[in-house]
């Protein structure tokens, strides 16, 4: 039609009436353009939204999970404060300076032997972190996250799962010094399935330096994972707020 239009125009040398076609031709393939690249950002968008949301339910399952780590870490940091200090006759430090600077221990609920938590089997459990990110994972799977136009969102979703590895990479180590414990309990006759008391633990820990120096060796892993398990509590929550709120 437009051809057909422009093509008499051209026959009769109407050269305003061919400017007009030629601008309503361009001004058309213009806000044709304009309209797919909108739709096609308004599709890029929707999709970016719906990852953060799946990511927002990752991270508050992830945070579900931490407040159980710390809680079952806590515990076995109450009670080998408690075994420590009473085998090796003297009160635990509160911190230490290192070349990192200083070390504070973390504060825990004093151990209550009240509360249904039998001490061997407590220093035999080990909570690890699962962590889910199946959302992030499909992300980078399906090349999506380089689409991420919301670059600080895409940061702080980066550094927290930077944070969670860090996490996991330290429980192996945490692991490792858990078992050495259960090792040493073992030569000794100590099983996680034979209760024994705090005052028991300590008795058997004082007899016997090398297992209360396993002890306390494992007392300084399960601090810095508790250390750990709670900062990155804190950053699993601000970043479920953020991914919640219209930023």
């Amino acid at each position: 039609m437009i051809q057909r239009r422009l093509g008499e125009r051209l026959k009769q040398h109407d050269w305003v009436a061919v400017t007009i076609e030629l601008i309503l031709v361009v001004v058309g393939v213009f806000l044709g353009i304009q309209v797919a690249n909108w739709n096609e950002q308004r599709k890029e968008q929707s999709l970016e939204s719906a990852y953060q949301s799946r990511i927002a339910q990752d991270v508050r399952s992830d945070i579900d999970e931490l407040n159980e780590i710390i809680r079952v870490s806590a515990v076995r940091m109450a009670i080998l404060n408690r075994i420590l200090s009473k085998a090796s006759g003297q009160p635990l430090p509160e911190g230490f300076d290192s070349a990192r600077g200083r070390v504070a221990i973390e504060p825990v609920p004093t151990y209550d032997p009240g509360r249904g938590s039998e001490p061997t089997f407590a220093l035999f459990i080990l909570t690890p972190l699962d962590g889910n990110r199946s959302a992030y994972q499909t992300m980078i799977s399906t090349g999506a996250i380089a689409d991420m136009h919301d670059i600080t969102t895409l940061r702080r979703i980066q550094d927290y799962y930077a944070a969670v590895d860090r996490e996991m990479h330290f429980e192996v180590a945490l692991e490792q010094n858990r078992d050495k414990l259960i090792d040493a309990q073992r030569d000794v006759g100590i099983s996680p399935v034979r209760p024994m008391t705090v005052d028991q633990l300590s008795s058997a820990f004082a007899a016997n330096p090398k297992l209360l120096a396993t002890a306390e060796n494992y007392w300084l892993y399960t601090n810095r994972h508790l250390k750990l398990t709670r900062e990155l509590q804190v950053q699993a929550q601000q970043l479920g707020v953020y991914l919640q709120n219209p930023h």
